[in-house]
């Protein structure tokens, strides 16, 4: 197994030794144009081998806190936003990110950056098959491109932070509505409970009544089971 500068060393000898150029890739046609900034979602890693003839393997990928991985355009420059969940679907990594930068808005695809860590050489005879597969590699930073490494590294869904917002802001107002509604329902129903009964020390002696059936216990007599009590 090789780390990053192994594996660097190894894939410049390869290709010089199978005279071979890095896979080209035509960019891709940008996304229109947006008056704000965007939530954005998509694939940033798959297994599918890539431009620089490196595949990644399911689940390869690791990474500390989100707000540490820079988002950026092309891999250069400063943040263009914020990378808001990255996890492992199926074997791909998914990533949603909030971009605040109109042109890094437009850009169709992901392409990540990542310290490798372990690195094996696939089919080193063949110049049309060689590649490596990477087991294990944490990522450093994640960008927004349109010519993506990686085939699959494409966003899937682009939607404006202003109408997400706006949704939570729906959501919020409506369980506030419904709480505010069964506060008045349940004030409304303790309103129209009947007062208690105001019951004043019953008679020591009915004389003359004679009840049916009556129960009563013996002064200074503690209840511990029926048998405590007398039918008169």
């Amino acid at each position: 197994m090789m780390r990053g500068a192994a594996l660097k060393a190894e894939y410049a000898r390869l290709m010089q030794l199978h005279r071979c150029r890095p896979i080209s890739r035509e960019p891709l046609p940008l996304l229109p144009a947006t008056a704000g900034p965007v939530v954005v979602e998509g694939v940033c890693s798959s297994s599918a081998i890539d431009a620089e003839r490196m595949s990644f393997k399911a689940n390869s990928l690791s990474w500390g806190s989100l707000d540490t991985i820079p988002l950026l355009l092309r891999h250069v420059g400063e943040s263009v936003g914020k990378i808001l969940r990255l996890d492992y679907v199926d074997g791909e990594l998914q990533v949603e990110a909030k971009v605040d930068d109109l042109l890094a808005a437009q850009m169709p695809a992901f392409s990540i950056a990542a310290t490798v860590l372990a690195a094996e050489t696939i089919s080193a005879d063949s110049p049309a098959g060689f590649h490596f597969t990477i087991p294990r590699a944490v990522i450093d930073e994640v960008s927004l491109t349109d010519k993506p490494s990686n085939p699959k590294a494409l966003i899937v869904s682009r939607r404006d932070v202003q109408s997400t917002d706006q949704t939570y802001d729906d959501v919020i107002a409506s369980i506030n509505r419904f709480r505010g509604g069964l506060e008045a329902f349940v004030a409304r129903v303790k309103a129209s409970e009947p007062a208690p009964l105001a019951l004043g020390p019953a008679p020591a002696h009915i004389i003359g009544l004679r009840l049916p059936t009556i129960f009563e216990t013996r002064p200074n007599r503690k209840l511990e089971s029926p048998e405590s009590l007398m039918i008169l």
